[in-house]
């Protein structure tokens, strides 16, 4: 899925009478792909249909949540290892990463 931007470079490069070809090869795209976004009106922005997956650290959000909304009343920044070390006291058992 294209982003926006390069959806609002394909309807210009269609302005500018390029065709879908030439787009295709100068934004590294298959021809294809150009055409079915250049049927699109302009200013569509695309909409991702994925259900979301559950991981490990779902759990955790509301404390992780919380906990950056502390910092952002009192102007801190938390690194992410600490963040890290304080859900692994709660029972997280997965990466950092």
């Amino acid at each position: 899925m294209l982003k926006k931007g390069e959806v609002k470079m394909i309807h210009k490069m269609i302005k500018e009478g390029l065709s879908k070809s030439a787009i295709a090869r100068k934004l590294g795209l298959s021809r294809d792909t150009v055409s079915k976004y250049a049927k699109l009106p302009e200013g569509h922005i695309p909409v991702i249909k994925r259900e979301a997956t559950s991981t490990t650290v779902d759990a955790y959000l509301p404390h992780i949540a919380r906990m950056l909304e502390e910092a952002h009343k009192l102007e801190l920044h938390i690194p992410s290892s600490s963040i890290y070390k304080e859900i692994q006291k709660l029972g997280y058992s997965g990466s950092l990463r």
